[in-house]
C-alpha cells in the first residue's frame, strides 16, 4: 500500500514534523519519490514508525539508542535482540528479577564512579564502559544522568537507614541504641560523604530538585532519632528538650566529626561517639537526677 505523508501521520498516529525528523536522522528511510514536491511512504515506513514507537515506550529517548535498536532490526538480528539485556529486563513476569538486580549494579557502579569524579564530569558512557552495558541498555533503565543520581541519592539513603535498623534491633538501652546509630552513620557517611557534598553542591543551581531532596534525606535521617528521643522523654528517662533540635544537631556533628577524624590519628570513632554522647546526651541525664534529688 502507497499512500502520502499525510495518510502515513493519520494512520500512524505520528506527527509530520516527526516524521521528518526521522528522516532527517536516518531512521527512516527515504519515501519514493515521483517529483519535486511528490513522494510516496509504503507498508515499511508505516511498520519502521511503529517500530520506534514500540522502542520508546510513549518516553523521549536519546536517538544514539534508537539508532542502535534500528540497526540490529535492519540486520536481521530481532531475535538475538529479544534475547539481550534489554528485552530481557523488560519483560514483566519471567525476569522482574533479574531487571531489578541489574538497574542495581547500574546504581552500585555508579556511585563509585561519581564519588570519583563527581556528578558532572561523569558521562554515561563512563557507566555503560564500566558496566560494559550498551547505550541503549541504560536508557532502558534511567532516563538520563539526573534521573540516575537521585535514584544513586535514594539507594544511599537507604543503606544508612536500613543498615541502622538492623544494628539497633534487640537493644533496649536508649543510649546504646543512639550510640549505635552514630556508629552506623558514621561509617556510611565516610562512604557515601562525595555523593552527598555532590547533592549539596547542586543546591547552588535553579532547579528545584536538589533542596527538595536535601530535605526528604535529612528528614528521613533524623526522624529515627527523633522518635527514640521522644520516647525517652516519655518515659522519664531525660528531661524535655527539643527533639528535632537535637536530633537535627546529633546528626550534624557526626558529620562534622567525620570530617575531623580524617584529618589525622589522634582520635578513632570511639572517641568521638563519647565525646558527642557526653556533649549531649548525657547532660539530659544528669539535668533530670539533679531535679529528681531537690
Amino acid at each position: 500500500m502507497t499512500m502520502r505523508i499525510k495518510e502515513l501521520e493519520a494512520i500512524s498516529g505520528v506527527p509530520r514534523t516527526t516524521i521528518h525528523f526521522y528522516l532527517r536522522q536516518g531512521l527512516l528511510h527515504a519515501p519514493h519519490k515521483t517529483g519535486r514536491t511528490m513522494a510516496y511512504y509504503d507498508d515499511s515506513h508505516l511498520r519502521r514508525l511503529k517500530e520506534i514507537q514500540a522502542l520508546k515506550k510513549g518516553t523521549r529517548v536519546p536517538i544514539t539508542f534508537l539508532k542502535e535498536q534500528i540497526n540490529q532490526i535492519d540486520q536481521g538480528n530481532s531475535t538475538t535482540t529479544r534475547q539481550d539485556d534489554r528485552v530481557d529486563a523488560s519483560k514483566p513476569v519471567s525476569t522482574t528479577k533479574e531487571k531489578a538486580k541489574k538497574r542495581q549494579d547500574i546504581i552500585n557502579q555508579t556511585i563509585q564512579i561519581f564519588s570519583k569524579k563527581g556528578y558532572h564530569q561523569t558521562k554515561v558512557s563512563d557507566i555503560t564502559r564500566s558496566l560494559k552495558i550498551s547505550t541503549g541498555t541504560f536508557y532502558l533503565y534511567f532516563k538520563n544522568k539526573r534521573d540516575l543520581f537521585i535514584e544513586v541519592i535514594d539507594d544511599v539513603f537507604k543503606h544508612i537507614v536500613g543498615e541502622a535498623a538492623i544494628a539497633i534491633k534487640g537493644e533496649d538501652d536508649f543510649l546504646k541504641r543512639l550510640k549505635i546509630r552514630g556508629r552506623v552513620f558514621y561509617n556510611n557517611y565516610t562512604k557515601y560523604s562525595e555523593i552527598l557534598n555532590q547533592l549539596r553542591a547542586e543546591m547552588a543551581s535553579e532547579e528545584q530538585w536538589p533542596a527538595e531532596k536535601i530535605q526528604i534525606i535529612y528528614r528521613g535521617l533524623t526522624q529515627p532519632v527523633i522518635r527514640e528521643i521522644e520516647t525517652a522523654m516519655n518515659e522519664g528517662l531525660i528531661r524535655k528538650i527539643d527533639p528535632d533540635l537535637l536530633g537535627y544537631s546529633l546528626t550534624g556533628l557526626i558529620e562534622i566529626m567525620s570530617l575531623r577524624l580524617s584529618l589525622d590519628n589522634k582520635y578513632n570513632l570511639d572517641d568521638i561517639i563519647e565525646f558527642i554522647t557526653d556533649l549531649t546526651i548525657v547532660s539530659l541525664f544528669r539535668e533530670k537526677k539533679k531535679s529528681s534529688s531537690k
